[in-house]
Order: C-alpha cells, then structure tokens, then sequence
C-alpha cells in the first residue's frame, strides 16, 4: 500500500487505541461491515450491549431486502439511504443509542484535511475509534481508524475480517481528488453520551419501524418486497442479456451475488435480533412468526431441493444461467415467492402496530 513499510520503517512512534480485536467475522454472518463499525467505536465507549446484532436489528439491515434500479449502492439499506444522501440516518442510529454524533461528507473532510486529520488523531488519542467510509487503496467499504504513527503521518485502520491493523499514509486518505464520489462519503465522530437509554424499549422501537424501511421505494432503488419483484423482473425481462461477460466475471459480486448474499444473511441472523427483543419483551411472543418467515427464505436459498443454489442462481450463479429463458423465469418465480414471505412479514408488523392503537 502505497510502500507503506518504507513509510513507517523510520516512525517510531505509534498511538493505538486499547483492546484491538477482529473487526468482522463473515463466517457468522457479519457481513455488514458498518455494523462492525458501529460495535468498534460502541465497545470502546464501554457499551457492551450495543454490538454488532443489536446494530443490524436496529437500523433494519438485518431484515430487508434491497434492490438498485441503477449501480450499485452498498450491502444493505443504510447504504442505499446513505448513497441517496440521508447521511442523517446513521447519526440516528447513535442518537437512539443516547449519544451525540457527527457525519462529515468526504468533500468537506477533504476541503479541510488538515483540521480533520487534528480531530482523528485526538479522538485516538481519547481511545476512541473514527468511523470511515472514504476511498481507501481499494477498500471502498466502512472502516474504523483505531490508530496512528508519528504525527499522524500515517494511520492504522480496521475493516474486513482484519484481526490486526493495516496502515496507510493521511496524505492518500485525505487528498483532495482521492475516492469516486460515491464511495467517498466521509468520517464520523461520535460524541459523549447525553442519556441512558432503555434496552428493551430499543428493541421495541426497532421492530416497530420496520414497515416503514421495507416499504421504502426511490428513483434509484426499493426495499422489502418491492425488492424482490423488481430484481425478479430484470431477471426474467433480460437484464444480463448484454452483460459483457468479462465485465459480468470481474463486477458479479455489484451485479448479482451481492443480492443473494443479503437475502441469505437476513434469512439465516435475524434470530438473534429477535430472540433478543423477545426476552427482553415477554409480551412480544408474536415475533415467533418472523422467525419462521425468515427461516424459510433461509431455507429457499439453500436447502431446498429447488431453491437458488439448487438451480444455480445463487453464489454459483453464471452469465448463461441468467441468458436461459427457462431458468430465469424459474429464478425470478422464487424470487417472487420471497416477496410473499416479505409481505407477510409485513401483514405481521402492521397487524400488531393495530393491536396496539
């Protein structure tokens, strides 16, 4: 990176925040690298309930399926509110946690690179990590800065399955013309704590405004079952009919495989979530039902003897597949058959949202 071990062969100091750990770990289902963000900073504020399944329960992302009409947005729905500019969403998330926050769009981190650069190195300095989503080397995913050397010559950052810090030089991070735009969407500072929160009323909440994010529908994409049908239709209406193949084998994760690895990741740990909000609100035994939703579209994509992997229109999914008239209009009924699911997961929520006016 940028011969980073050239760089750092003379720094010989190095500031670090304590208890450093893995960031994310795919193998249980953490695949929503902004959750791990979000527990980093959250565990080093000492709140040990609000880790990575409390996240992804809270903002949603962890029940609804996302599809983008034009490129690709992210993997999940915070993404997608966040590329459309709701930057506001995830100071949200924090804000419902009882803490104040900060985003600051990648333009003016860049605009005034020295005065965030300050900001980074003094909340290391505190202990706790800055989120990040700007347009690192190629990681063009969240990540935390949990570090630096020198004088803030070069930081040490988290992301992916890191279990130990990689390092990069501020000058790459905070140039004026690094990133895409799209990608490059800024820091995050996390504040002090303004009230104690109830732990149980957080579920509560969470589950209660899941309506609202499934139903969501903008120019540029759809959530919930909206979602489902959609992709469904750009399947069976040819979407991949003049999708270069070399373009298809280097992209297929932002053209494809993303998708299933949502709805695989919400199908299979969601339960956690719930089993949660459920101790927590012995009077919630309803959420049974989105158990057993959930486990079923778990069960469409990969036990089945027809589900997606099955036909092969899951993560072994190929260009001729997808150009096969029969086989796409049989992906794009199970598709379908997951936006039933996803609209009874619905009629559930607003059933008990009447129970309760």
């Amino acid at each position: 990176m940028n011969n980073i071990n050239n760089i750092t062969s003379h720094i010989k100091e190095r500031n670090i925040i304590p208890n450093i750990r893995r960031f994310v770990t795919n193998e249980l289902g953490e695949n929503y690298w902004l959750h791990g963000c979000l527990r980093y900073v959250m565990e080093a504020l000492w709140e040990p309930d609000y880790d990575y399944e409390f996240f992804a329960g809270l903002t949603g992302d962890i029940f609804t399926q996302v599809y983008a009409f034009d490129h690709f947005r992210g993997d999940c729905a915070t993404d997608y509110l966040m590329s459309a500019g709701e930057h506001g969403f995830i100071e949200d998330a924090f804000s419902r946690c009882g803490y104040g926050s900060e985003f600051v769009p990648g333009e003016q981190v860049k605009a005034e690179s020295g005065k965030y650069l300050q900001r980074v190195l003094e909340y290391i300095d505190r202990g706790v990590p800055v989120i990040s989503n700007l347009d690192i080397s190629g990681h063009k995913q969240w990540l935390v800065f949990v570090g630096y050397e020198g004088r803030g010559e070069v930081l040490l950052f988290m992301t992916d399955n890191m279990t130990e810090p990689e390092a990069v030089h501020s000058a790459e991070v905070f140039a004026p013309n690094a990133g895409d735009g799209g990608w490059s969407r800024g820091l995050v500072f996390v504040g002090e704590k303004r009230e104690q929160k109830d732990l149980a009323e957080l579920y509560r909440q969470a589950i209660g405004r899941l309506p609202e994010l499934m139903r969501t529908r903008a120019p540029g994409y759809c959530f919930g079952p909206a979602a489902f049908r959609a992709w469904a239709a750009d399947i069976e209406g040819g979407r991949y009919d003049s999708v270069d193949p070399e373009v298809f084998r280097r992209d297929r994760w932002y053209l494809y495989d993303n998708y299933i690895c949502i709805l695989a990741t919400n199908g299979s740990c969601c339960h956690s979530f719930l089993d949660r909000a459920q101790k927590l609100n012995p009077d919630m035994a309803w959420l049974q039902e989105l158990h057993r939703l959930y486990q079923r579209m778990a069960e469409m994509w990969e036990k089945d003897p027809d589900g997606l992997e099955a036909m092969g229109a899951g993560f072994n999914v190929t260009l001729k597949a997808l150009r096969d008239r029969e086989l796409r209009g049989k992906i794009a009924a199970k598709l379908r058959e997951y936006a039933g699911l996803a609209d009874k997961v619905l009629e559930a929520l607003d059933l008990q949202h009447q129970n309760m006016l």
